[in-house]
């Protein structure tokens, strides 16, 4: 594919943006706007673009029927008054936090062994290989990050992987500091690790050591925060 294309370039870049690029695809594009200037430029460029869009159509409402029919399937002892559906605000907060549980759920059982999430936690990552095995799992609290490697890492010996996040609206990745190749390590946290400014995380392959230039060598993942 000609990654030097614009249009392909803008087409993937909006898709990205609205969610609907997916898979190995959605990958290939995150590690693409940690080493493209061109590629970040128009995901930004889509971003603001879409959320003006958004914050200028007016909300409508939908019609009571619409309403009613979607209640019913949530709760079908909820209240309706003067055909204007009623919802109890505590289904709406149970969704909101089964949803969120889940997705903390669905990367704890990935991670094998288990690895419990810690009172603090503020967020987690979980990086993940093409074939879905899992690699590292990072729990991130106020202090730092804590990062475990995984019992199905296999690490090469003649190299070190690096741990890195990219800002939105920032061209340059900022290392975060090397990662274990087995057991447990902490890392204290960047003072610039916000996690509504992260666009990604990404771990590169590097010389013992780490970067020789204070940027990424090679990146072999890239994976989103989990807020909690």
């Amino acid at each position: 594919m000609n990654y030097d294309n614009q249009k392909l370039i803008d087409m993937l870049a909006a898709e990205y943006v609205l969610g609907t690029l997916k898979g190995s695809a959605r990958k290939r594009f995150q590690r693409l706007m940690l080493s493209s200037n061109r590629v970040r430029e128009a995901t930004w460029m889509w971003e603001q673009h879409l959320n003006n869009l958004a914050s200028s159509i007016k909300s409508v409402p939908p019609d009571s029927h619409v309403w009613e029919a979607i209640s019913q399937r949530i709760d079908p002892q909820q209240v309706v008054s003067n055909n204007v559906i009623q919802p109890k605000t505590g289904i709406w907060q149970a969704w909101s936090l089964i949803a969120t549980a889940a997705c903390v759920v669905l990367a704890l059982i990935i991670w094998q062994p288990q690895t419990p999430v810690g009172q603090n936690t503020q967020q987690i990552a979980l990086f993940k290989d093409a074939s879905e095995k899992p690699l590292w799992f990072i729990d991130i609290n106020e202090q730092g990050l804590s990062i475990k490697a995984s019992e199905q890492l296999t690490a090469r010996t003649d190299k070190d992987y690096e741990l890195w996040m990219i800002l939105k609206g920032q061209d340059i990745p900022i290392s975060l500091g090397l990662l274990p190749k087995d057991g447990v390590k902490s890392i204290l946290k960047d003072a610039r690790f916000n996690a509504q400014d992260i666009a990604l995380l990404a771990i590169s392959i590097e010389p013992i050591g780490g970067s020789p230039n204070g940027l990424p060598s090679e990146v072999l993942y890239t994976t989103e925060l989990i807020l909690l």
